[in-house]
């Protein structure tokens, strides 16, 4: 029987006329269709030991299929790697995960609409070199996706699918942090890790003076102890939605409360822009977007995203049904909303 023959009937696998039909198959291989292409090669398993159609070799050909079809002329440092960075050299962070691409690409998004301005901003910071001034963090999913849960993983397969040349074209740096960093948890597919990194995000801002800047539903450590550690915790409260859009009354605010102080960045894609900007101006400003929804999650051990009842919870834009609960320490720490 020929290989392809033997392969197709038995359903182990792609039979591709050239390399570009090939990238399509991989592209459309969804994860219920690899499950099955596994499942048929463990059934195989004792008609192929002999040969070179074992559980292994397809399962390791499948993986670099999906590999290749992902690679970028970039590195994207994981997460370990990218907090030893800001460790070492206290350096600011602007994070681009796939909204701030939906905004490059000029579409709006659940909590801020597009405009020019906005577009070219983050295009910008986008394209600059990370530094010991400011790192700038892309989503780490061009390698060994099988890191991430099977939602996580089918999410960013199909968004690669439209938009990985996108990535190829506007990262035009040589290297990148993760911009996981605020998304240690929920996506993992070993949690193991995770305490041990909220440890070292715990380290940033230990014992230091931090300005929350953030939207009017987050919330961010109220019922919890992630910012315990802090010398002293102040608040500047923006909108939940369209941020960017008060960007410069932002900015006045903070330089007028932060100075001597570390920035904590909560604020959709404005914080990007903001944290870059405030960078350049000598500021140390962290973007770290939903990090109060991992860590919720974190301390009650959740394997899916859990809604949170009394405050703004990740991939929950809407904000509806919040019941906000009285907390006279969250009121009297903040210093202004705007």
């Amino acid at each position: 029987m020929c290989i392809a023959k033997f392969v197709k009937e038995n359903g182990i696998g792609i039979v591709a006329s050239d390399w570009e039909d090939a990238q399509r198959q991989v592209q459309e291989t969804d994860d219920e269709k690899y499950r099955k292409y596994c499942q048929n090669v463990r059934d195989l398993q004792p008609v192929c030991a002999g040969g070179c159609f074992t559980k292994q070799d397809l399962l390791r050909a499948l993986t670099i299929s999906r590999q290749k079809q992902s690679a970028v002329d970039f590195e994207v440092k994981d997460i370990d790697d990218s907090l030893d960075y800001i460790l070492k050299h206290h350096c600011s962070v602007a994070r681009f995960g796939d909204g701030e691409m939906d905004l490059i690409r000029g579409r709006s998004i659940t909590y801020q609409d597009y405009s020019v301005q906005l577009g070219d901003d983050l295009k910008h910071i986008l394209q600059q070199k990370s530094n010991e001034n400011c790192l700038i963090c892309v989503s780490d999913v061009f390698n060994n996706r099988e890191r991430y849960n099977s939602n996580c993983r089918h999410f960013w397969e199909l968004n690669l699918q439209k938009d990985l040349n996108f990535y190829r074209e506007i990262c035009t740096a040589p290297w990148y942090g993760s911009t996981f960093i605020s998304r240690p948890y929920i996506d993992l597919e070993d949690k193991s890790k995770s305490a041990g990194y909220f440890a070292k995000l715990k380290q940033i801002w230990e014992g230091r003076d931090i300005l929350i800047v953030e939207g009017a539903t987050s919330r961010s450590g109220c019922g919890n102890d992630l910012f315990a550690n802090a010398k002293s915790i102040a608040r500047i409260i923006g909108p939940s939605r369209n941020a960017y859009d008060m960007k410069d009354r932002i900015m006045e605010a903070i330089t007028q409360y932060g100075k001597e102080k570390l920035i904590l960045l909560m604020l959709g894609p404005a914080a990007k822009v903001l944290a870059y900007q405030l960078s350049q101006k000598g500021y140390w400003a962290i973007d770290l977007g939903h990090i109060d929804s991992e860590y919720e999650w974190f301390k009650m051990g959740a394997y899916e995203k859990v809604k949170l009842s009394n405050k703004h919870t990740a991939e929950h834009n809407t904000d509806e049904n919040i019941e906000f609960v009285s907390d006279p320490e969250y009121e009297n720490q903040i210093l202004v909303k705007l």
